[in-house]
């Protein structure tokens, strides 16, 4: 009885309730933004997504977004292996005649470029065809990179097609001219925790470019 007095009194308390129903717009309205904010980006750049390497168009130079070649229990990441598996299908089907492999390089003990090299070479690519970005942390430096490092003004972009809006959304922004070439598509139960992360990341990718600068 008691609790249950305690919980009426807070609920038929006029503050409270104003304080309750504050909160719960606050949070209304920020659920509004955070799916407005992926709704623009998808939607400003989905037309430039290609799962097909017949119908993407030339581009002398593609870029493939680093990310590590095992899972953190050891396994197989089934993102680079796609990553590079298209990558690979990209440049022997004669729609780039170079890849620039940009990720991480961090210490000698972890080097996603170099991994990425040794999988691509695997695949067929020659070595003399592939070109090393190691200061791609984050997708915005991979694109960043691309231009003012390679002084590229075209680009198609190796990646996950949930992760390739993101990608083409940041390159609009500094102009250039790019178009993405998705990987095989994932079940959920190897992407969804993955694609709830780029749901986020979208919203971030806003504020460093649009507030934070």
């Amino acid at each position: 009885m008691h609790a249950f007095a305690v919980k009426h009194n807070l609920s038929s308390n006029p503050k409270t309730r104003i304080g309750l129903k504050f909160i719960k717009r606050l949070f209304l309205i920020a659920a509004f933004i955070l799916v407005g904010i992926n709704i623009w980006v998808i939607m400003s750049t989905k037309d430039r997504i290609y799962n097909s390497v017949d119908e993407i168009p030339y581009s002398e130079v593609g870029l493939v977004l680093g990310t590590s070649n095992k899972n953190r229990d050891g396994g197989e990441n089934l993102f680079f292996k796609e990553r590079m598996l298209t990558a690979a299908k990209l440049y022997k089907a004669g729609k780039v005649n170079r890849l620039i492999v940009s990720g991480t390089n961090p210490s000698k003990y972890y080097d996603e470029p170099e991994m990425m090299r040794k999988a691509l070479v695997e695949l067929g690519v020659p070595e003399s065809s592939i070109l090393f970005d190691r200061s791609g942390e984050r997708t915005i430096e991979s694109i960043k990179n691309s231009m003012n490092d390679f002084k590229l003004n075209d680009v198609t972009i190796v990646t996950q097609e949930f992760h390739g809006y993101r990608a083409l959304f940041i390159s609009d922004y500094y102009h250039l001219n790019a178009r993405v070439m998705g990987t095989k598509r994932l079940p959920l139960s190897e992407s969804g925790n993955v694609r709830i992360r780029e749901f986020f990341a979208r919203v971030k990718a806003v504020a460093d470019l649009y507030i934070l600068d």
